[in-house]
């Protein structure tokens, strides 16, 4: 589109009888990327209720997805009690029986707690791109971390078995765990190796709870899914990749036409000007 209307406006300028040029007021042009820039800017402006099945089907499967049982139960029953219509989405292709193999292995090695197996197992699965540059990915690991260095001690495998867990926990804080020693949410953590009897501590206790346990084992589960793409994921978080992808473009596009836009029209004035001056000139002869 940009290199279209460039083309325009330089076939325009260099066509154009140089007294045309000089009296031409080019409003038509101005306005045609005007109407461009707002039209890119309200592309997102559409109708609700001529999707609204497809999104109701979307907020659904979610909601589903996600594990929002009471929260899908009273969205279907709100939908019914309004008239509203949910769309059936198109089924898609059926998981990869690999990748949930791999799923299930890391989650045994996560419940045996074989740190070393299961970083093994983790690093060969899970893309480089994703291991270094998600921030999810990062976080959990952290906590993965931790909770194989506190496994010997919840599940009492013993004092060398707990001395060697709280060794290879302190590794990892020197080596790939370094990058969050800024973050306040892990901060406390670089102690845990120093700490005799951290099931009695303010700042660790919590590690040693079936609730601190089951939320950290949601969050692998889910994560995995997505990451290894086991189970198709839901229409919303494809729609959300994809506008992260074309945001910039877009950005950069409007932006474009806008300073386009800027110069057309200090153009249209400087032809104004010389406009009135030749009505002023022919008046006067």
């Amino acid at each position: 589109m940009l290199s279209m209307w460039s083309v325009h406006l330089q076939l325009e300028d260099r066509d154009r009888p140089k007294e045309a040029t000089e009296n031409a007021v080019k409003l038509p042009t101005c306005e045609i990327l005007k109407n461009t820039v707002f039209s890119l800017t309200m592309s997102g402006s559409l109708s609700v209720v001529a999707f609204e099945g497809e999104l109701n089907s979307i907020v659904k499967e979610y909601l589903d997805f996600g594990g929002f049982d009471k929260t899908l139960q009273d969205f279907e029953r709100e939908c019914e009690q309004k008239g509203k219509p949910i769309a059936d989405l198109d089924v898609k292709s059926k998981s990869n029986q690999k990748l949930i193999g791999i799923q299930n292995e890391l989650m045994k090695r996560f419940h045996e707690g074989k740190r070393n197996k299961y970083f093994t197992l983790w690093n060969e699965s899970l893309p480089v791109t994703v291991r270094d540059g998600d921030s999810v990915s990062q976080k959990l690991e952290f906590y993965l971390n931790i909770y194989f260095a506190v496994y010997p001690i919840r599940f009492a495998k013993g004092q060398d078995e707990g001395e060697k867990a709280m060794q290879g926990f302190k590794q990892y804080l020197e080596t790939r765990g370094s990058t969050l020693s800024q973050t306040t949410e892990f901060l406390p953590f670089y102690a845990l190796p120093f700490v005799p009897s951290p099931t009695s501590h303010p700042s660790y206790k919590e590690l040693f709870s079936d609730t601190w346990l089951k939320d950290l084992e949601v969050r692998l589960e889910k994560f995995l899914t997505l990451a290894l793409k086991s189970t198709p994921q839901p229409k919303l978080f494809e729609l959300y990749q994809g506008v992260r992808e074309n945001r910039n473009d877009e950005y950069q596009q409007i932006n474009q036409l806008q300073q386009q836009l800027v110069e057309c029209e200090r153009k249209t004035m400087s032809y104004i000007k010389r406009h009135n001056k030749v009505q002023v000139c022919t008046r006067l002869t």
